[in-house]
């Protein structure tokens, strides 16, 4: 029997207003909010579904009603089942979850991942970091807070943007979420109480929820974070963490102002809380930098932040780094070993390399990026006028409003036309995003024409309640 199932509570927030203004019979209804829920993440694999009885009471339902929906997923790959087992969820063979970070099959337009082209200066930089090979191989490559000379690199950029640090206060990762991976590590347990902004990134919330940690998400608006209900709840020390994207969140595009950041930083003081800023994409702005000035100095300890170099370079560039107080990086530091013991030196040392020999190398990136922005803005306007979207100051995706609640059913329209989506309810906990989609800007621009061209006929589809495509396996539901 699976180990995991889906709670009650879990349950009735997925399935809320499940019926849709339709004439399709309540089972293919119960059948597809299911589905789409395996598909975008919001149900994992392996998770077992409450038996048929406890599903028809829940939803005030014949159990024969729930019976033929169980069935329908199963003939469609979507559930197992077994003496002793339940019904456990699972996808079918050929498809693969509408999520970011999936493996993407040859031909598969991929518009889930936030990625940049490879930066031009990434091959030049690696080339330069390979004289240095013969000065590593005579040493182990164990270092688990990460080479030297990138720390003090990583050092002077904070000092010049107003945020104290040394070489010792800073731990090199492999990307962000690796980072992240870290601190849950150090820092939490089971059964501890995290605080989450909502919309979040959905590979961190999934972090999280494999930690076994409980998260209560934050709104993030078109006016921000909900920052004095959460500033009241760090202060008064509900929880032992707060995973804040502040810098061009993702999905939303939102800055988080200083004086929210000041105003958080006491209170996860006050609280004894640490306050995660994830700003892996802080160096992506358009116009002018977010603000990053340390709180005084009796509110910094607690405050921990995330940043990398793989979403400003090149996704495959897996470079990322912890800055924070002392004993919080000894603490990381202590915590690693049972992780991995470092970081690849050369990786590292490319990473140093770009800042320190290629002083425009970031901004070049930005360029291509307004450019980019700029073009997609008037795409979605042009194909999609009923859309809407938030205005953003930076970062690498859009975060749009569809007049309708159904991005998962559009991802999965896309997908059968050859697009790969992130549907909205990915960047949520069990509910939420069903009007809205993320699409990143930050491909090239013969790559987005023709997937703005699919993406405007898999819309088409799900308008009218067509399929997209008679041979796929896994296709938008007709209503």
């Amino acid at each position: 029997m699976s180990d995991r199932s889906l709670s009650l509570l879990g349950l009735r927030r997925l399935m809320q207003d499940w019926r849709q203004t339709s004439s399709a019979p309540a089972y293919r209804q119960i059948a597809n909010r299911l589905r789409f829920a395996i598909l975008d993440g919001r149900i994992g694999l392996g998770v077992r579904l409450p038996g048929e009885r406890r599903l028809a009471d829940e939803l005030n339902v014949a159990r024969i009603t729930v019976s033929q929906a169980y069935d329908l997923l199963r003939s469609d790959g979507f559930l197992e089942s077994g003496q002793g087992r339940g019904s456990v969820t699972a996808l079918p063979d050929g498809a693969e979850a509408l999520q970011e970070g999936a493996s993407t099959e040859k031909g598969l337009m991929d518009l889930a991942a936030a990625t940049t082209r490879a930066h031009p200066d990434l091959a030049p930089a690696y080339r330069k970091a390979m004289e240095h090979l013969p000065a590593l191989l005579p040493h182990s490559g164990y270092e688990m807070r990460g080479e030297i000379g990138l720390r003090r690199v990583l050092a002077e950029r904070y000092a010049e943007i107003g945020v104290a640090s040394s070489p010792d206060q800073l731990l090199i990762s492999q990307g962000a979420q690796h980072g992240l991976v870290l601190l849950i590590r150090a820092f939490l347990k089971p059964g501890d109480q995290v605080a989450v902004d909502l919309p979040s990134y959905p590979n961190a919330l999934e972090a999280f929820h494999q930690a076994g940690v409980q998260m209560r998400g934050y709104p993030v608006t078109e006016d921000g974070w909900s920052v004095t209900e959460l500033e009241r709840d760090l202060a008064q020390g509900r929880y032992k963490m707060a995973y804040l994207i502040a810098d061009h969140h993702n999905p939303t595009g939102q800055v988080m102002s200083a004086d929210a950041r000041v105003r958080l930083a006491r209170a996860a003081k006050r609280g004894g809380a640490l306050l995660v800023l994830d700003e892996c994409v802080r160096e992506l702005w358009r116009d002018a930098p977010p603000p990053a000035q340390d709180p005084p100095a009796h509110y910094r300890a607690p405050v921990v932040r995330l940043g990398s170099a793989s979403k400003v370079f090149w996704g495959g560039l897996r470079t990322g780094w912890i800055a924070a107080d002392r004993r919080i990086i000894d603490q990381v530091h202590a915590a690693r070993s049972s992780i991995d013991l470092g970081g690849p030196p050369l990786e590292q040392i490319t990473t140093r390399i770009l800042y320190e020999d290629f002083p425009d190398a970031v901004e070049r990136q930005r360029a291509h990026l307004r450019d980019e922005h700029a073009f997609l803005s008037a795409e979605i306007v042009r194909r999609f006028p009923d859309w809407a979207s938030l205005t953003v100051k930076g970062g690498m995706s859009l975060w749009l409003r569809l007049p309708q609640p159904v991005s998962t059913e559009l991802s999965a329209a896309a997908r059968d036309l050859g697009v790969k989506l992130e549907p909205g309810p990915r960047f949520f906990l069990q509910q939420g995003g069903a009007h809205h989609l993320r699409l990143p800007f930050s491909r090239d621009r013969d790559f987005m024409v023709q997937a703005l061209d699919r993406l405007e006929q898999a819309w088409g589809h799900v308008c009218s309640g067509q399929r997209a495509g008679s041979e796929a396996r896994v296709t938008a539901p007709v209503f």
